[in-house]
């Protein structure tokens, strides 16, 4: 299977360079990835800050010449790190201008794929498919078939609907920087749950926190966010997110996407036999 994808990926990647354009002086790009770890620093081993995941597009800010890693800024939440120049689609900035005033459809579940050429490329759960149309995304000049289920670009429900996506998580593992069913943190499993539910969230949860209203516990609904702080006492920094399910409890991602229970003082681990957050507010965004 890794084989298979492997070739999917080099397939595509070929397909685009023929259109003319090469990595090394490429001002915007598209993940044409499964999803691939941007870095804090020009090196595989640096802390993974985010991901992009399929069909993300971004710019290309400054290139490192030296290690062959470009930093860019994702077009979906502004968030800047570093990739390698070798590791993403190059696009045209006519594509990418395109690209940021049209509305894209996203992959509804884990069994979507695109197909490059007879080899199948499996997508993360929210994938973007840019420019879909009859079965079909557009990535430069080229046309892939994708086969799966579409949330429409215009999917907007009330907020109790996000506890669905949510739970279909459960169980996934965290990883610091993670955004997809392979691993993700607290801030990128809310963002991944809304984004699907047709908001826009930032990346990290301390800026996820300013979005909104603020309410109390007693005014919480089910799909608030609710906000947390590591230490009991003080006014701390946040440093987690979780989304409201009602009736005290809480699901988030803490060692894996779980439900707990939540009062006013925080999130209460039955398996540790403590809280491991202490509550700070919720927020409503609509």
């Amino acid at each position: 299977m890794k084989k298979k994808y492997w070739s999917g990926v080099l397939a595509l990647l070929g397909g685009l360079l023929a259109l003319g354009h090469s990595p090394s002086y490429a001002q915007y790009g598209l993940c044409h990835r499964a999803f691939l770890p941007v870095r804090a620093e020009t090196n595989a081993q640096s802390e993974q800050v985010t991901q992009l995941i399929f069909g993300e597009a971004f710019q290309v800010l400054k290139t490192d010449s030296a290690t062959g890693w470009v930093w860019i800024k994702n077009h979906f939440d502004g968030y800047e790190g570093w990739i390698p120049q070798t590791e993403f689609a190059p696009i045209s900035e006519a594509y990418y201008q395109e690209y940021k005033v049209q509305p894209h459809p996203l992959s509804a579940d884990r069994q979507g794929r695109v197909w490059i050429g007879n080899l199948p490329l499996s997508l993360p759960q929210g994938s973007v498919l840019p420019f879909y149309e009859a079965g079909r995304i557009r990535v430069g000049s080229q046309k892939y078939r994708f086969e799966g289920k579409i949330i429409p670009s215009q999917n907007r429900p009330k907020p109790a609907a996000w506890i669905q996506t949510a739970r279909t998580y459960l169980g996934v593992p965290y990883q610091w920087g993670g955004k997809t069913e392979e691993g993700l943190d607290c801030s990128g499993f809310t963002q991944m749950v809304l984004r699907q539910n047709g908001r826009v969230l930032p990346r990290d949860s301390y800026q996820q926190a300013e979005l909104g209203q603020k309410i109390s516990l007693a005014e919480a609904r089910p799909g608030d966010l609710a906000f947390f702080q590591r230490k009991a006492e003080g006014d701390g920094k946040v440093v987690h997110v979780g989304i409201y399910l009602g009736q005290g409890q809480l699901i988030h991602a803490d060692g894996l996407v779980r439900i707990n229970r939540l009062d006013a003082t925080g999130i209460y681990r039955d398996d540790l036999g403590k809280y491991s957050h202490y509550l700070k507010f919720f927020r409503r965004v609509e």
